[in-house]
């Protein structure tokens, strides 16, 4: 990416891009929970649950620039990712425990969920909320962020402004052999330590990596025919693997040298997605005002937008969405599909009430507090 482009891009524009990738993230994994499997799905679509890998190269993305050389304040990201990531989980885990209570379900791995350390079997990671489980590893690799800058650093004093990009490469190599090792040997039937590994941040640091070379490549110079073909690769990537998933399952998938390894290949897609789609709005971002069809891009824009807003709270709380839609609709006579209709429009009523009046305002709160600890 040139500067001009760069400079045409600004912060918002960029985080326009994000925004959009976290709502396709978000209703990807909604699609799964809602209609893959049911009887009218469409099999390909069922790689919809590789949503959640979407969300790790997302994260990837944002946090590039601190594994390729830019200063973390530790104090101030620990505090942003707190409230960014823990108030909306905790009202969301309190909405599912009265749901168990309200079913007569005994209130289990209470701790282990409170603490992010939850994701110690299937039945625990599940036991709430099947979503939940992708947290822990979201949070393991806020942790490792700030040795991975200060790396990142260290690497730029001794080698140059390569330096961190070579880390980097070196990191991604790293993770992927590590991945393949885990995937080769894990077994989710015992769901022996490789299995659980696959789960946390050992199995999945190569999503987030890939995540911030998809960074790296949208800052390059490029030309708009090479990131369209780059996006084009990767949406053609990800829909070749999701028709093969579709006929094999996952059954096929772990007869095949590719066992351990879907989520990675369509962490692969995914980047080639971010990072071109990135790379044309910097390409695009300098549009005039008063331009043919501006009202209409406008209007995609607060779409994109208020997509990526509302996608954590379409993620924590659509099985709850789904589960009271299922009894309203059992009471009114309704068909399943009607049911998974309804539950549509819940999850997005309960993710834009959560949004305004308790996500978002603790989320400002972390900010505030975090830019005081900046600039002391």
């Amino acid at each position: 990416m040139s500067t001009s482009a760069s400079q045409s891009m600004g912060p918002q524009q960029e985080d326009l891009v994000i925004e959009a990738w976290r709502g396709v993230a978000a209703w990807m994994v909604v699609y799964v929970h809602f209609w893959a499997f049911s009887g009218s799905d469409w099999p390909p679509l069922r790689l919809t649950h590789t949503g959640v890998n979407l969300f790790f190269v997302v994260s990837g993305f944002v946090f590039a620039p601190y594994l390729l050389g830019r200063a973390l304040n530790g104090k101030a990201h620990a505090v942003r990712r707190f409230f960014r990531l823990y108030p909306a989980y905790l009202l969301a885990l309190a909405v599912y425990m009265a749901m168990k209570f309200n079913a007569g379900q005994p209130l289990r791995y209470l701790g282990e969920h409170l603490t992010f350390l939850h994701v110690q079997s299937k039945e625990m990671a599940f036991y709430y909320n099947p979503p939940f489980w992708s947290l822990p590893a979201e949070v393991e690799f806020y942790l490792l962020l700030p040795l991975l800058a200060g790396a990142a650093g260290a690497a730029q004093r001794r080698w140059g402004a390569l330096g961190p990009l070579r880390l980097l490469m070196g990191l991604l190599v790293l993770a992927a052999g590590l991945r393949w090792a885990l995937g080769w040997v894990s077994d989710g039937q015992a769901q022996n330590g490789a299995f659980i590994a696959l789960h946390h941040l050992p199995g999945v640091l190569v999503e987030f990596l890939l995540g911030a070379a998809a960074w790296k490549v949208s800052q390059r110079s490029l030309s708009p025919k090479i990131l369209i073909s780059l996006a084009v690769f990767g949406l053609a990537g990800w829909w070749w693997l999701a028709v093969w998933f579709g006929q094999v399952g996952d059954a096929g998938v772990d007869a095949s040298a590719l066992k351990g390894l879907m989520g990675a290949m369509t962490a692969v897609c995914f980047a080639a997605l971010v990072a071109g789609t990135a790379g044309v709005a910097a390409a695009t971002g300098g549009a005039r005002p008063g331009e043919a069809g501006r009202t209409s891009y406008t209007g995609l824009k607060a779409v994109a937008l208020w997509a990526g807003r509302l996608s954590y709270g379409v993620y924590l709380f659509h099985i709850a969405a789904l589960r009271l839609a299922e009894g309203w609709a059992a009471a009114l006579g309704w068909t399943p599909g009607g049911a998974r209709w309804l539950a549509v429009g819940l999850t997005l009523a309960i993710a834009a009430v959560v949004y305004l009046a308790w996500e978002n305002p603790w989320r400002m709160f972390g900010r505030r507090w975090a830019a005081r600890l900046s600039s002391a």
